[in-house]
C-alpha cells in the first residue's frame, strides 16, 4: 500500500511525536534486556564485567539513549548470543537512523514478526484495516492455522505449528494490564470468505463478536455498499507508541515495511478516518456479524 504525501488537513490526525531514539534501535534496547536476563546477569554484573557503568547499561537497555554498534556488540559477546542473532540486531544498530525500512522475512519461522511484535509491545493505540483476513490480533488457532497453510501449502508442519504458537502468543497483549486500544476495521468480505473445514469460520465469528464486547477492542466493518473506498488500498496497521511516535506497519507477501516519517503517518491516519467514516458504527457491525453468523448456522434449505 502507497501512501502520497503531503496530504492537507490531516495534521489533527497525528499524535505529538517526540525526538528520541529511532524505532528500530529501541527495538534492540528491549532485546538488549531480555538477553541479559536470560544470561542471568544483573546491570551491575554487565557494567563490571565490560568496565563501564551501571547506568550506561540501564540507558541503553531502555531506549533513553541511543545505540552504538561496538557497544552494543560487547554486550552481545558478553551473552554469547549465537552469530546469525548478533548480525540481525548489529545491523538495526548501523541501519537504525533510517524512519522507514523494508524486511525481507527470514525463513526461520516464527521470527518472522519479531519488529511487529516489539513494537505492538510498545504501543499505547493499534489501528488496523483488514479487507481480505481477520486481524491477526483478532483470529482463533484454527483459522490462523488454515490461512497459514493455505498461503503455504508447503510449509513443514513444525514450522506451522510454531507459527501459529506465535500468533495466539501476540493476542495475550491485549489481556494484560495496561493492555494497547485496538481499534479494527475489517471490510465485509472478511465476514463472508469461507475459511476451513465447516465450523471453522462459525467459530472464528463468535470470537470476533464475543472480542468486540472488551473495553480495548473497537470493531467495525465496511460494508459492501460503501463501494469505492480506501479499503481498495489494501491492509495497514498504525501504531501509536508510547513515547508519542507513531509507525506505519505494511506487509505483503514475504515482505514487510515499517514507516515512521510524518508524511507516511499523516497519510495512513488520514486514510483511517475515511475508513471510519464508511465503516458501520460497532453496534451495527455486530449486529451485521450476528447476522451473518446466523446465515451459518441456519443455512436457508434449497428445494
Amino acid at each position: 500500500m502507497y501512501f502520497s504525501a503531503p496530504l492537507a488537513n490531516a495534521d489533527t490526525l497525528l499524535m505529538a511525536r517526540r525526538p528520541g531514539v529511532p524505532v528500530r534501535q529501541r527495538r534492540v534496547s528491549t532485546e538488549l534486556r531480555e538477553l541479559r536476563k536470560k544470561a542471568g546477569l544483573t546491570c551491575s554484573d554487565v557494567a563490571k564485567a565490560l568496565g563501564t557503568s551501571t547506568t550506561k547499561i540501564s540507558r541503553m537497555e531502555t531506549g533513553e539513549r541511543g545505540l552504538y554498534a561496538d557497544d552494543v556488540a560487547a554486550l552481545l559477546g558478553l551473552y554469547r548470543v549465537p552469530t546469525k542473532h548478533r548480525e540481525e540486531l548489529l545491523h538495526l544498530v548501523r541501519n537504525g537512523g533510517d524512519p522507514n525500512w523494508w524486511q525481507l522475512k527470514p525463513s526461520d519461522l516464527p521470527t518472522e514478526w519479531r519488529d511487529l511484535m516489539a513494537l505492538e509491545a510498545d504501543a499505547t493505540t493499534i489501528l488496523n484495516f483488514e479487507p481480505l483476513l481477520v486481524p491477526g490480533l483478532l483470529q482463533t488457532e484454527e483459522y490462523t492455522s488454515t490461512i497459514i497453510s493455505g498461503i503455504n501449502p508447503e510449509l513443514p508442519e513444525s514450522d506451522l505449528n510454531a507459527l501459529v504458537a506465535t500468533r495466539m502468543g501476540r493476542k495475550s497483549l491485549l489481556s494484560k494490564r495496561n493492555a494497547p486500544t485496538l481499534h479494527a476495521i475489517i471490510d465485509e468480505m472478511v465476514l463472508r470468505r469461507p475459511i476451513g473445514e465447516p465450523g471453522v469460520m462459525e467459530r472464528q465469528l463468535q470470537h470476533l463478536a464475543a472480542s468486540a464486547q472488551r473495553p480495548n477492542i473497537t470493531l467495525r466493518v465496511v460494508p459492501f455498499l460503501a463501494g469505492a473506498t480506501p479499503a481498495l488500498s489494501g491492509p495497514f496497521v498504525i501504531l501509536d507508541l508510547v513515547d508519542g511516535r507513531s509507525v506505519v506497519h505494511l506487509e505483503a507477501r514475504r515482505t514487510a515495511a515499517f514507516l515512521s516519517e510524518e508524511s507516511h503517518v499523516r497519510a495512513a491516519k488520514l486514510a483511517m478516518r475515511r475508513l471510519n467514516a464508511v465503516a458501520l458504527a460497532p453496534d451495527e457491525s455486530a449486529q451485521l456479524i450476528a447476522t451473518i453468523l446466523g446465515e451459518q448456522t441456519h443455512p436457508r434449505s434449497t428445494q
